[in-house]
């Protein structure tokens, strides 16, 4: 009997060895061929998902008005290679797809759905996925209209810069240029260049960041207008030098505007009255609209940007914070502030232009399946309300006259409307960025825009005036 019992217990440890080393082998299968699965496939080092992955037919990425910006392309030997038709329109937008080098932009973000193994237009296109089977992707439908982006690159020829244009009721992205550019259908040559100090593949438009001058005025001026701090009618001494917080304010050239109502200020950008304003307002109260303007976050729905930079209000001087208010980072100790992306710029103006409401920008407009039929429609998505509509009312006509009567005339477009506000920014002891945020028409606006020109002192050439053209060419392109 004892010695039966003992067999019992030694088969009864043995059997439940095995179940437990049968369910950590199970365990780990699942693991390897259910959780790591995605990011065993997209190892670069992967040879059977790269040899896989040339025999299909990546989605093609069109623009909002039909203009197709990559493509798969069939060699001889059955594999798939991807072409740009129109060159390289909005080639950082769109991002390159290479086999040896992996993807950005487009290309990277909406790769799943490009190859068809996201977003699926039927339930057989969805088993065939599951089961490894190779179909065709679908393809992306841009929010932006070639005509404006094609308007965006040319303006920006020759230039070192970056424009966008949005939608302002929508946040839909309708030109993202970047200059200069690079070859996205010769991936390997523009690594090259990058590598040796190059920057045609670096994104102005959506990475860089830059000291926003006083473009950052319409966050300062809707601070005070929404607080109530001040209105437009409120004056300010603005001579040529102010001393605030023991340092010196100054306005560009030294001018001296003598007692000046607040719109003037704004429309001839005096830095001195801007200075006292933001003391006024209060660093946390400035970084609070800064943020609700969509500082501190990274911008974009189907895409991503760098954060916009506003100092912690805690370490703010009063010298720092009066410099601040006029767009210029100058703290020392901690990361300085304002400094904003183009896009965030776009964002800004496009805010004040929607009534005060805050749009995500987002630049997928739909997934069309193979066929040709709509798979995905992207929504709209609001980041809140930034500043009241009376307040955005008060502030858009303020910003029209900085172009009717102050210092935008530049951005000026015959027989319309336009809204704006004017920046520059020293970099350097030697060099100057030329900054403009604006949209039109005032009434009813449907183009909001964002220019950045480095070293405009060099060329003479300001943002204010390439704004101008592409303007123009937006609302000629929507038929206005």
């Amino acid at each position: 009997m004892l010695g039966r019992v003992a067999l019992a217990n030694r088969l009864t440890r043995e059997v439940l060895l095995f179940t437990l080393l049968f369910a950590a082998l199970i365990g780990n299968l699942t693991y390897v061929m259910v959780i790591k699965a995605g990011e065993y496939q997209s190892m670069p080092s992967n040879n059977h998902t790269i040899a896989k992955a040339a025999y299909v037919k990546r989605g093609s990425i069109i623009t909002s008005d039909g203009v197709t910006l990559a493509e798969s392309i069939q060699q001889s030997d059955g594999t798939y290679v991807r072409s740009h038709p129109n060159g390289n329109l909005a080639a950082h937008a769109v991002g390159y797809y290479s086999m040896q080098y992996g993807s950005t932009g487009i290309e990277a973000s909406q790769n799943d759905t490009l190859t068809g193994s996201k977003d699926y237009s039927s339930w057989q296109n969805a088993l065939n996925s599951l089961a490894g089977a190779t179909q065709p992707g679908n393809s992306v439908k841009l929010t932006i209209d070639s005509r404006i982006q094609k308007a965006a690159e040319e303006t920006l020829s020759g230039y070192t810069g970056a424009i966008v244009v949005l939608d302002p009721k929508t946040g839909a992205v309708l030109a993202w240029a970047s200059s200069p550019s690079y070859n996205n259908d010769d991936v390997q040559s523009a690594l090259a260049d990058a590598q040796s100090g190059g920057s045609g593949m670096y994104d102005r438009a959506t990475q860089a960041l830059y000291t926003p001058g006083s473009t950052f005025k319409v966050v300062t001026l809707a601070a005070a207008l929404e607080t109530g701090t001040a209105t437009l009618t409120s004056t300010y001494d603005a001579p040529g030098s102010m001393e605030i917080g023991g340092a010196d304010v100054t306005n560009i050239r030294g001018t001296n505007f003598g007692r000046i109502s607040l719109r003037t200020a704004f429309a001839y950008s005096a830095n001195t009255v801007f200075g006292q304003v933001a003391n006024e307002v209060g660093a946390d109260q400035l970084v609070q609209f800064a943020r609700a303007f969509g500082y501190g976050q990274s911008l974009g729905s189907n895409f991503t940007t760098a954060a916009s930079i506003m100092p912690d209000p805690s370490l703010m001087t009063e010298w720092e914070l009066a410099w601040a208010g006029a767009g210029q980072p100058v703290g020392q100790g901690h990361t300085p502030g304002p400094q904003t992306t183009v896009m965030q710029g776009a964002v800004m103006a496009a805010a004040v232009a929607n009534n005060g409401v805050v749009m995500n920008p987002y630049v997928v407009a739909q997934t069309l399946s193979p066929e040709g039929t709509v798979v995905k429609t992207t929504q709209p998505r609001s980041l809140g309300q930034a500043l009241s509509a009376g307040s955005a009312s008060e502030l858009k006509d303020a910003m029209l006259a900085v172009v009717e009567d102050g210092s935008g005339d530049a951005a000026s477009v015959s027989g319309v409307k336009v809204a704006g506000k004017t920046g520059t920014a020293e970099t350097s002891s030697t060099n100057v960025n030329s900054a403009f945020v604006g949209f039109a028409p005032f009434d009813n606006p449907t183009v909001a825009i964002s220019v950045m020109v480095e070293n405009y002192d060099q060329h003479g050439v300001s943002a204010a005036a390439l704004a101008s053209k592409v303007i123009a060419a937006a609302l000629e392109a929507q038929g206005l």
